[in-house]
């Protein structure tokens, strides 16, 4: 497990996970957020876009700062 920070929607919000955990988990499961969903999980549909990338392939390790 490690701490997070992710800035969403103007918030800065800290998650503790596993940092092979999916971002899109982290945003469903850990913060609640229902826009970003699982589509293909091959990131070629776009469901999963966020403005930081495709989540359903992007990793917490990859994708967000560590504290």
């Amino acid at each position: 497990m490690a701490t997070f920070s992710l800035k969403v929607n103007g918030h800065l919000e800290s998650v503790d996970v596993d940092p092979e955990t999916p971002l899109l988990y982290v945003l469903a499961d850990e913060m609640h957020l229902r826009g970003p969903k699982f589509g293909c999980g091959l990131a070629q549909c776009g469901a999963c876009t966020v403005l930081v990338g495709r989540t359903c392939q992007a990793l917490m390790r990859d994708a967000c700062q560590r504290r």
